[in-house]
């Protein structure tokens, strides 16, 4: 009969009576003493049973949970050990595990898993909640669709996207200096038309001039090549073309040159003064195809996505290859996060976690110049829904789930995660406080333009200097010029007269041949006799030839000169074609 009526006091909402004097609500399984029962039975007291939800709320009372959390994923949960060994849990998590120990009466004792991961393993925190080791874990878990089956999820709570942390680069992604204002495939496009439009424009005038029949001006190739060049620096030009296929191929490429060079130096001009900035890593797989080293945290949904599922398959295959790594990562280790980052490798973690270590790191710089070192990426590789975790038949889950939806709808889970930040990005990408200073690199591609410039011109330098030391040029040209006259020209025939033009001719330089040439006057005389005379500058040259009644020939010049303008037997020679 005791036993019954201890039963049923269980569910009576009315109990204790108010004439007993109770320090505590005595739990529903509390064995009620004797003279308590004894003293129901001899009074008229009648039982309220409860309803369903002060059945909730009384079934943890008195019960004491064990709880597993992280021990250094601050700032949303940590432990500390007091001086007794006792585990003390702290951050937004007990923060949320206070508010239901309050409401439910429990008490809880802090369990930390030997191993700091997702995955169910011997020592990890699943491991934990699949054998029965705990009753909940209190962390920021993310919840992984693949673990449905052996645990249960609270509600979510918050999402985290995930995102890099890496050494802020020195330049931009997209270029600067020289090549910045245009793309590759731009500067590639610009090139081609560099080297085809000269003979483009040199096949027009010339198909024009042999198909109508008209005498008009051919320009050579090399003078319609430095046409399309000296357009693109806005050099003025000598050509005239007087024919109007001609002239519309020249407006054309001004026209072009005028619109690309004002794109240009535009460009040129913002990429300059502007402060915009762009980094390598987009996506994972930049990451991946340029074999950057990386870090990542145990227990994170990083490590569980790579190691089990396959939605980050770059970071899967980078890891095979050597240069990815899981490892624990503890906010208050900044110098240790800060040799591998400095070195080049990424960091891999929740962006709410990663604001916390760049305010820590700014904080503990002095020197204003030394700030903003490193960088957050833009766009998160991946998004993942946090919530806390129990196994699989828990009882918990609905008596949790309405308090912590409070939370996340009234915007205190996000208010847990910022108060401590600024409300100032920290470190932003594009860094609009500082100016732009013009950096060496910068002029890298100028230093290359002057140096090939230079080189090219040495080069040709030499050429002209082995030509005029050897006279190989000249005496290839008038080869040429011999066989197009079949040995009849006027050139031949100075050649005859004269011998091959001496070392002083300039094979490379119309204007010192002119010049030599005006400096220099040839007269001939005694057409009839074989026997001539010239006069060069008020000095006389008797030349002899084979005539009348001679045996042979002879030619006395009485100085050397380098002859341009020629008169043979009263007629004009052409000029030397170089």
């Amino acid at each position: 009969m005791a036993l019954t009526n201890i039963l049923l006091l269980t569910l009576c909402a009315n109990w204790p009576p108010s004439d007993i004097t109770v320090t505590t609500v005595p739990p529903p399984w509390q064995w009620i003493s004797e003279h308590k029962a004894k003293h129901m039975n001899s009074s008229n007291y009648q039982c309220d049973l409860k309803n369903s939800q002060q059945i909730q709320h009384e079934i943890l009372r008195g019960k004491r949970l064990k709880i597993a959390t992280f021990p250094n994923s601050k700032p949303l949960s940590w432990v500390t050990k007091e001086i007794n060994g006792t585990l003390i849990g702290h951050g937004i998590a007990f923060e949320i595990v206070e508010t239901l120990r309050q409401r439910y009466g429990f008490t809880y004792d802090v369990v930390v898993p030997k191993r700091e991961t997702l995955l169910n393993e011997n020592g990890s925190i699943m491991y934990m909640l699949v054998k029965g080791e705990v009753d909940m874990a209190a962390a920021f878990i993310p919840v992984l669709p693949g673990l449905d089956h052996i645990v249960k999820w609270g509600i979510e709570l918050t999402q985290f996207q995930y995102v890099v942390l890496m050494k802020r680069p020195k330049e931009s992604a997209t270029g600067s200096g020289l090549l910045a204002p245009f793309e590759t495939e731009v500067w590639l496009l610009i090139l081609i038309s560099l080297i085809a439009v000269g003979p483009i424009i040199y096949g027009i005038m010339l198909l024009r001039h042999k198909l109508c029949g008209h005498e008009s001006v051919v320009y050579p190739i090399p003078s319609c090549v430095w046409f399309v060049y000296g357009a693109l620096m806005k050099q003025g030009s000598s050509l005239n073309p007087d024919t109007d296929s001609a002239r519309l191929i020249f407006a054309t490429w001004w026209i072009f040159i005028m619109i690309l060079t004002s794109f240009y130096t535009a460009n040129l001009t913002a990429f300059l003064t502007l402060s915009k900035f762009t980094l390598p890593i987009k996506r994972l797989e930049d990451i991946a195809d340029n074999e950057y080293r990386w870090i990542a945290s145990e227990g994170s949904a990083v490590e569980y996505i790579v190691k089990v599922d396959n939605d980050l398959e770059p970071l899967k295959q980078s890891m095979f290859e050597g240069n990815g790594q899981f490892m624990e990562i503890n906010i208050d280790e900044i110098q240790t996060i800060l040799n591998y980052i400095s070195s080049g490798t990424l960091l891999l973690h929740n962006k709410n976690w990663l604001n916390f270590l760049m305010l820590h790191i700014e904080r503990s710089i002095t020197d204003d110049k030394e700030r903003c070192r490193y960088v957050l990426t833009t766009d998160p590789y991946l998004t993942r829904s946090m919530s806390f975790v129990y196994p699989k038949y828990s009882i918990l889950p609905p008596l949790f789930n309405e308090i912590m939806l409070s939370y996340m709808e009234s915007g205190i889970v996000k208010h847990l995660q910022t108060k401590d930040l600024p409300e100032a990005v920290i470190c932003p990408l594009n860094l609009g406080s500082k100016e732009r200073q013009l950096r060496n690199s910068d002029l890298y591609t100028t230093y290359a333009v002057v140096v090939c410039g230079f080189s090219m011109a040495a080069a040709v330098f030499t050429l002209e200097l082995l030509s005029t030391r050897t006279g190989w040029f000249v005496a290839a040209e008038f080869a040429v010029d011999g066989r197009r006259h079949h040995g009849h020209s006027a050139v031949q025939s100075e050649i005859s007269a004269f011998g091959r033009p001496s070392k002083s001719v300039y094979p490379f330089s119309h204007r010192d041949n002119v010049n030599a040439a005006s400096a220099t006057r040839f007269a001939f005389d005694g057409a009839q006799s074989g026997r001539g005379f010239a006069a060069v500058d008020n000095t006389c040259y008797n030349i002899a030839g084979g005539g009348g009644g001679g045996s042979g020939g002879a030619m006395n010049i009485a100085a050397k000169v380098s002859p341009s303008l020629l008169l043979f037997n009263g007629k004009s020679l052409p000029r030397f074609q170089y």
